[in-house]
């Protein structure tokens, strides 16, 4: 799901979801410039995995994102335009029983499994910084005046530094990839609450998001909301992903 919440004229995040592959991009530079930014940055993981062959890796999710970084620096080489313009970026592959995911920014990636919730990825952020100095709690963050800068973005410099990680999909367990739309309202607590009561199936799990995106929604919705829910359910011994 993604929608551009009560505030924003236009939604600058983009999402794809195919049977193997899942990818999520927050735009930013302008209304313009971050929808632009977004959608060339899917797009490009998706032709990326479209032409390669072969096991997923994790040097494979880190080359994607290098390839949608790429791909957007080329756009800014076209316009004058959009020069600020820049974007998150997970993306998401599942191959042989596990997730491998490539991270830059502050959009999130959670496992819930065994009834607890786990944030995977690390926020590229100025408040993630305070953080690791120990100037702020985690519980401080949500009402920083900075809580919206990252420190790290797909399209604004040649070289990047992404962060990569592999999952094994051996336990029952959703995973949820979103936008700090989602992140930033609804705590991870309340996160929690809604996958603890997610059923199997891919109703369930849209309940679920539909849930999720209300509590967005009534805490104000300042911010694009967008959310790709997977859902892994072990059959006959052995694991598939259901999104």
């Amino acid at each position: 799901m993604s929608e551009a919440g009560l505030v924003r004229p236009v939604n600058e995040d983009c999402i794809f979801m195919g049977s193997d592959l899942f990818v999520l991009a927050d735009g930013m530079g302008g209304y313009e410039g971050g929808q632009l930014a977004s959608t060339t940055a899917v797009e490009a993981v998706r032709r990326f995995f479209a032409d390669r062959e072969g096991d997923c890796t994790e040097d494979a999710v880190r080359e994607a994102a290098l390839s949608a970084n790429r791909a957007i620096l080329r756009r800014k080489m076209d316009s004058n335009a959009y020069q600020e313009m820049g974007t998150t970026l997970i993306l998401a592959a599942v191959s042989k029983g596990a997730l491998y995911w490539a991270h830059v920014g502050d959009s999130r990636l959670y496992v819930w499994t065994e009834g607890r919730l786990s944030q995977i990825t690390k926020d590229h952020s100025f408040v993630m910084t305070l953080v690791d100095e120990g100037k702020i709690t985690r519980e401080e963050m949500r009402d920083h005046p900075r809580k919206n800068e990252i420190t790290r973005a797909v399209g604004i410099q040649p070289a990047l530094d992404v962060d990569t990680g592999v999952l094994a999909l051996k336990e029952p367990m959703i995973i949820l990839i979103c936008s700090d739309g989602l992140s930033t309202l609804v705590d991870d607590d309340a996160i929690g609450t809604a996958l603890r009561a997610c059923d199997d199936g891919s109703s369930a799990l849209r309940d679920c998001a539909e849930a999720l995106f209300q509590e967005a929604y009534d805490a104000g919705a300042t911010d694009n909301i967008s959310a790709i829910f997977i859902q892994n359910i072990p059959e006959h011994g052995h694991n598939g992903a259901e999104s």
